[in-house]
């Protein structure tokens, strides 16, 4: 071998040697960073493993592509954990767009959300939450806050759908709720369901007492008309016998719901008990009553 290609070859090795001392150094620095930026979060020094992570984030883009950088999502809870809410949304959203974010960052940014009271951001993460962390939305009881949220801006189908992954046993506070969702949307069932439950914690609850006088009166009202309808249609005696028969059932609907409704009168004087019980009085024929309960109006 000529002494040319020996010299050549010599320096070829220490190249390869002194970037495979390079690479080993670099790696062992990155290393170094994690366990010390780790290790500060830990020991809650958070402006240290702020330091180390932001250090990460620019080894890491100035050598690997930015949109796989996995450090930002931890250098956002340490800003966070520091309170400089700007520079860890910053961090929060790329690794949130990126697919680097636990469930713990989507929390973060929803208790976050709530306490500068931004309604339509916390609603967004807190979809994203329960879409991307389902078993964990439901122990953080993400499914009832989305509920009151979409209750206080009447989007009932979408509250009702958060109701079967309620974690916490209703109370009554939440059943009024619901009773109120199930009627809006004609959830029957829904609404006996919720109405039964409220009166079984309280007696004397007022939604669940006007929900069930509003049935009897309905119930009344329809068996009133009905029986109307047909003797109008068809005046012999055995329809008369039935109308009589029908207005006696109407008759006990009403007296149900005018015991509620008088009830719940005497608690709260509301025009719209009065005019529930002005028609059940009108109905009866009870001129006086219905009179009183007409100037009430």
């Amino acid at each position: 071998m000529k002494l040319r290609d020996q010299l050549l070859t010599i320096a070829l090795i220490a190249l390869a040697i002194t970037l495979l001392l390079y690479s080993c150094k670099t790696a062992l620095s990155i290393a170094d960073l994690q366990t010390n930026a780790e290790q500060a979060f830990n020991e809650r020094n958070y402006t240290a493993s702020l330091q180390q992570y932001e250090s990460l984030i620019k080894n890491w883009n100035d050598n690997n592509a930015f949109e796989q950088n996995p450090y930002y999502d931890k250098a956002g809870h340490a800003a966070f954990a520091l309170k400089d809410y700007d520079k860890a949304i910053e961090y929060f959203n790329h690794s949130t767009h990126y697919g680097f974010a636990g469930a713990n960052t989507y929390l973060a940014l929803i208790n976050h959300y709530r306490e500068i009271e931004n309604f339509s951001r916390e609603m967004t993460v807190l979809n994203t939450f329960i879409e991307k962390f389902p078993i964990e939305a439901v122990e953080a009881d993400a499914h009832e806050r989305l509920f009151e949220m979409y209750m206080e801006i009447s989007r009932w189908e979408e509250a009702a759908a958060q109701i079967p992954f309620f974690r916490r046993e209703p109370g009554i506070e939440d059943l009024e709720q619901m009773l109120l969702v199930h009627i809006k949307l004609g959830n029957e069932k829904e609404e006996e369901a919720a109405a039964n439950q409220l009166l079984s914690l309280d007696s004397n609850n007022n939604a669940a007492l006007e929900w069930k006088a509003k049935k009897y009166f309905e119930a009344g009202e329809a068996r009133y008309n009905a029986e109307t309808e047909a003797y109008e249609r068809n005046k012999s005696r055995s329809q008369y016998a039935r109308l009589l028969k029908g207005y006696e059932a109407a008759g006990e609907d009403y007296r149900k719901a005018r015991d509620i409704f008088e009830r719940l009168y005497k608690q709260n004087p509301d025009k719209r008990y009065a005019v529930y019980l002005y028609n059940i009085y009108a109905r009866f024929q009870d001129e006086e009553t219905a009179a009183y309960y007409r100037s009430r109006l």
